[in-house]
């Protein structure tokens, strides 16, 4: 498939969007078979994708056109990204308008709605993963990069539940808009290599949002503020994680010490300590798939004098000991 076949895929109406053009206004019978649940104080429709990662790691889905979509949740990871047109949406409570480029990434167990009524020109790629998809090659690929990339990919930690989402605002990023159509080309129209390309598209795709996370004034955690305040603090002990402490970064940026603390943990789901920690495994991480160093020599690196806390907490972190990690990041590369 081509780049010109699938903005023509795109734009056929579905069975599911002939059924709203003869019923506007009813909900599909598709909502007849999801559990509906009492959750946050209000009725919101569960969603799992079974059939959608059935057999694949990656999903892939085209909002029904025509209709509008009642709030719901899920347990998974999703990217939400306007292809054409615009569409207003209802996240944690709150009306957000997004338009042709806008990207939303959902945590999982966020409550969101799709209330604004759809054209044939306002076309919605929904993109959900399995956490199987974030293995240690995906990850390694991003772990140099450090707390914001731990910051932008919360939702898909393992042992943490979130309730977060981040808008991106890509509209004049031509390579963005690019990997998106590469990554739906390979997806409705798989080639022999469909695994390796799509996780390098996700990947690409992933490291293009770091990129506007750094240097894009109108990526939106939830709200202008967390990105004003947080990011050159993140910025900050990602660069100075073997040895800065809290007060001094309190000193530094003109804050109470225990504001600070209340604000890492509000903002990030994180203390310092945690977040600190963070950069220092994920670093490990990075230096164990890139680096001949052994252990004890990339703990010691870090910033980490306590062998055994290190251990601990990458096993907490990425499920495996740092020689298992090594030792799987090493076999599924050469697969690439």
């Amino acid at each position: 498939m081509n780049i010109q076949d699938l903005d023509e895929f795109l734009h056929i109406d579905t069975s599911g969007e002939k059924w709203h053009l003869k019923h506007p206004g009813e909900l599909s019978p598709f909502y007849a078979h999801l559990p509906l649940h009492n959750y946050q104080n209000m009725q919101c429709y569960y969603f799992d994708f079974a059939n959608t990662l059935k057999t694949d790691q990656i999903g892939v889905v085209k909002e029904s056109r025509y209709t509008t979509i009642p709030p719901h949740y899920h347990k998974d990871m999703e990217l939400n990204y306007i292809y054409e047109g615009t569409c207003t949406f209802i996240i944690n409570g709150k009306e957000v308008t997004m338009n042709q480029g806008d990207l939303c990434i959902l945590d999982t167990n966020v409550v969101h709605s799709a209330t604004s009524y759809k054209s044939a020109n306002d076309i919605v790629i929904n993109i959900v993963f399995k956490k199987e998809f974030f293995n240690s090659v995906f990850l390694s690929r991003l772990s140099q990069k450090g707390i914001i990339t731990t910051f932008l990919l919360n939702a898909i930690s393992k042992n943490r539940h979130h309730n977060q989402y981040i808008i991106f605002n890509t509209q004049n990023n031509f390579k963005f808009h690019t990997l998106i159509q590469f990554l739906l080309c390979e997806y409705f129209g798989p080639s022999r290599c469909f695994n390796e390309l799509m996780q390098t598209y996700v990947s690409a795709i992933f490291l293009e949002l770091i990129n506007t996370l750094y240097d894009d004034q109108d990526t939106n955690y939830n709200d202008k503020a967390s990105q004003d305040i947080l990011i050159p603090i993140l910025n900050y002990i990602e660069e100075n994680y073997t040895h800065c402490k809290l007060e001094d970064i309190s000193k530094r940026f003109g804050y109470n010490p225990n504001y600070l603390s209340n604000l890492l943990k509000k903002k990030t789901g994180m203390s310092f300590i945690e977040i600190k920690t963070s950069q220092q495994l994920t670093e490990g991480a990075f230096l164990l798939t890139n680096s001949q160093l052994t252990i004890n020599e990339i703990i010691y690196k870090v910033g980490c004098n306590n062998i055994n806390y290190f251990y601990k907490k990458f096993h907490t972190m990425y499920g495996m000991t740092p020689k298992e990690y090594r030792t799987v990041a090493n076999e599924l590369s050469h697969t690439f």
